[in-house]
This record gives structure tokens, C-alpha cells and sequence, in this order.
């Protein structure tokens, strides 16, 4: 599979031309992208790739909303749409170690010194009230200090000047790890962020793990061949030979710089806090580079996060409970799981592991297989008629959780909850569903009656 995100684009072009929309008119950074994107998806109940050519205030194009689809994602893993779990969970299981190779098109053009100048990007800025632009589709790629051990992730950067951005690190996290290991020995991290990745990548960016899985194996597992990797110019960290862009900096050791407010995923603005400090050495990019942008709280975010979400908690639950048959992330914080369950306490058991694999779980309901984890109507059903408070509900407090959860009192410190919607002592005992007869659901055929 080609590894970068033009041959991925000609993919959808050629496949659903009308998922691939150029926008030949100028727009504002400021809000205007967001505001397009939010009212194409609410008001036209359309999700395309947006390619804005003519961006106000610099030469790159911006692409965005490229996740939007759960189609366009199963078609970057070589799948079905209703495979992508599975496909998914065999990447995790059947990783593909990296392969350097010695250069790649993103070295086409390096910037360093006074070259390089992050105002000359588009600033996006995506929200009302946010402090200023930001890059939310920087993946970032580091080192373990003390080891070889590799981390990919998401990070959002808001601009600070021509080479300095702030940097989001959650605090529990492997890049937090990594960083307070290398604030320790007083040294910056060096880190490198891809901005325009094939989708692939993106979606092993965002496996959740132990620290000492590789998400860059996981990312080869995606594409079906080793990720193609070149050294930075300014340090030794590895990159994607074919994304769009690289920029090449460090962490730097005990300073902080205020940042935002910023709209998350959660739907809220998340006001300013004190954020560690990006130093920027090198930017390199293809010739005619795209510069991807991901709608912070839209589906283009949130389809692209669920989905590695949903398997790792799927393989957490399977490991406790074998007969586990699906997992669902319906929005912040929150996970469905339904179960065959077998033995009395297996629901709560699916529980524990859902909170105890994902630090940013915080209410999960655990229902029986006959109902359907996707459909919300069902899952209302089962916790109206299935459940007693008194008796089915787990409350854990004093948890670690999101810093983005704008309930805490403290940044990630919270409490968790679980529901056990599961018929009791068991479905098969329980009150039986009503139905009608098998026989007469088969031998009914619409048509006849309603032609």
C-alpha cells in the first residue's frame, strides 16, 4: 500500500469523486475553514475532504475533515467498514517493525535557522474565544531517554512565535513520561511532528497500549508493508518519509508558557493553563506541500480517535471476559460493552477493565448481546429495564481521568462510573422479550402488503 496521503486522495477521487471538494475561493484562517466545515456537515448533512486552495495569509493549501467518514478510514485500512475492528485488533496483535530508509519526499525542501518561521503556515484558529491559531493534526514522534523505547501521539501546539510553540501534554501519558524523564536529567526532549499523513498512520498514532508497544508497528500492520522512516535533519528522531510535512524541535526542560483557552473535543472551551515549551530547529516539507488540519470536535476528530479507542477497549474486556461481542464510544468519556455473561459479576468485571485500559474512560455501560451497542434507543431501554441504581451502579472516585473533563476540580482528577444494564440474575432467566412468533416474521414479505 502507498504510504502517502496524495495516492490515498486519488483513492477517494477515484472511488466517490464527490467526497473530495476543492474550495477555489479565498478564506480566513480565522474561524472561516471551521465554519465551512460545521455547516457542510450540520446543514447539507455532507462530510467531504475540503482542500482549501487559496488560504489567506500564506502559500500552503489547507486539507481538512479527512477522517469525517468511517468509509473513507476503513478504505485507508484495506478493509469493510464493518471490519475495521477486527482489522484493527489484528494490527495491534500482528505489528510490522519500521524500516529507515535513507530519504524520502518530505526532505524536498528544509528549512533551518532563520528559515524557519511558523508564521508562514496557515494559522488556523478553529474556535470563538480561542487564544490564538493552532496545529491540530501534528503527530508527534519521540524517544524513550533512557531507552529505545518509541511513542506516536497527538498533540496540539499553539503558535507562539516564528520557532516556539506550547505544547498539550496529558498528564499520564508516554510523551509525559518521556519528557519528565528527560526534565529529569535536565536535557529537552527531542520530538518531531508529521502534519499530512495517509490515514494509516493517523489512526496507529492513536493505539492505546503499554509504553513498550510500538504504535510505528502498528502503523505498518495498517498500510500491510514496514513504515518508511528517515532521520531528522537536527536530531535523531525518526519520521515519516512520505508525510507532507515534518517539524523538527525539542521540549524544552522546565519552562512553561500559559496556554489557550481552546475548543476540545469535549464541546467545551478549555480555559488558559501553563503548558510546556516547543523550540523549533527544522521544518521540512515536499515541494507544493499540503497542510492538514483536523476539526477540532467534529466527526473528522472524533471518528479518527473512536476507532483505535474501540479496540483497545474491546482487547482489555476480551482478555477478562472472553465472551465479549461488541464495544462502542459514543462520545466523551462513555463506552458501551455488550457480553454473553456466563457467570454472576462478569458485567462488573468488563467494567473495571474498560476503566482500568483507557485513563480518559469515565462512564461505561455493560449490557447483554441481544441488544445492540449501536443503537442508543436500545441502550436507553436496557438501563431503564435492566437496572436499579442502588444495585448496578459502580462509583470509583479519586481516579485519574482527562485534564480536558471540564467537570473535574482538579485537572484530571475524577470520579468514574459504571452501569450494569444486564438482565439479572441472567437473560435467560429473566423476563422474557416480546416478539412475534419466528414463523410469521419469516412468512411476512412487505411487498405484499405494502407495494
Amino acid at each position: 500500500m502507498a504510504q502517502d496521503l496524495r495516492t490515498y486522495l486519488d483513492l477517494i477521487k477515484r472511488r466517490k469523486p464527490e467526497d473530495f471538494r476543492i474550495v477555489s475561493k479565498e478564506v480566513d484562517p480565522a474561524h472561516e475553514i471551521t465554519a465551512i466545515v460545521a455547516k457542510a456537515e450540520r446543514e447539507a448533512r455532507q462530510r467531504p475532504v475540503f482542500l482549501f486552495e487559496k488560504v489567506k495569509g500564506t502559500r500552503f493549501p489547507v486539507l481538512t475533515n479527512l477522517h469525517a467518514s468511517r468509509g473513507r478510514l476503513a478504505a485507508a485500512m484495506g478493509c469493510a467498514p464493518e471490519d475495521m475492528l477486527r482489522t484493527y485488533l489484528r494490527a495491534m496483535e500482528r505489528p510490522i517493525p519500521p524500516r529507515v530508509v535513507p530519504t524520502g519526499p518530505v526532505k524536498e525542501v528544509l528549512l533551518t535557522g532563520d528559515r524557519v518561521n511558523l508564521y508562514d503556515l496557515p494559522q488556523i484558529v478553529h474556535h470563538q474565544g480561542d487564544a490564538g491559531p493552532y496545529l491540530t493534526a501534528a503527530i508527534s514522534f519521540a524517544r524513550d531517554p533512557s531507552g529505545e523505547t518509541w511513542n506516536c501521539a497527538y498533540n496540539r501546539l499553539m503558535v507562539k512565535g516564528r520557532d516556539m510553540t506550547s505544547i498539550h501534554l496529558t498528564a499520564g501519558k508516554h510523551l509525559w513520561e518521556f519528557y519528565r524523564i528527560a526534565e529529569s536529567l535536565e536535557k529537552p526532549l527531542p520530538v518531531a511532528f508529521a502534519v499530512g499523513v495517509h490515514p494509516a498512520i493517523a489512526l496507529g498514532a492513536l493505539a492505546i497500549g503499554s509504553i513498550d508497544e510500538d504504535e510505528r508497528a502498528i502503523m505498518g500492520a495498517l498500510l500491510g508493508e514496514p513504515l518508511e522512516l528517515v532521520r531528522c535533519e537536527t536530531s535523531e528522531v525518526l519520521v515519516p518519509a512520505h508525510a507532507e510535512m515534518v517539524i523538527e524541535a525539542e521540549i524544552l526542560p522546565a519552562e512553561r508558557i500559559p496556554e489557550g483557552p481552546f475548543g476540545e473535543f469535549t464541546g467545551y472551551s478549555l480555559g488558559q493553563r501553563q503548558r510546556e515549551v516547543v523550540k523549533v530547529k527544522a521544518v521540512t516539507h515536499r515541494r507544493g506541500a499540503m497542510f492538514q488540519d483536523i476539526t477540532v470536535a467534529h466527526l473528522d476528530h472524533m471518528l479518527l480517535s473512536t476507532i483505535p479507542m474501540e479496540a483497545n477497549l474491546y482487547r482489555a474486556v476480551r482478555a477478562m471476559v472472553p465472551s465479549v461481542k461488541a464495544v462502542r464510544v459514543p462520545g466523551p468519556f462513555t463506552c458501551y460493552v455488550s457480553i454473553e455473561q456466563r457467570l454472576p459479576g462478569q458485567a462488573k468485571n468488563a467494567i473495571l477493565s474498560v476503566l482500568g485500559a483507557d485513563l480518559y474512560m469515565k462512564r461505561v455501560v455493560l449490557v447483554d448481546h441481544d441488544v445492540d451497542v449501536f443503537d442508543d434507543r436500545q441502550m436507553t431501554w436496557a438501563i431503564a429495564t435492566r437496572c436499579q441504581p442502588d444495585r448496578d451502579i459502580t462509583i470509583i472516585t479519586a481516579a485519574r481521568g482527562s485534564d480536558l473533563d471540564p467537570s473535574t476540580r482538579e485537572d484530571g482528577y475524577t470520579a468514574k462510573w459504571g452501569v450494569d444494564a444486564t438482565a439479572k440474575p441472567s437473560l435467560a432467566t429473566y423476563t422474557p422479550r416480546h416478539c412475534v412468533p419466528p414463523e410469521v416474521w419469516q412468512r411476512i414479505n412487505l411487498k405484499d402488503y405494502l407495494p
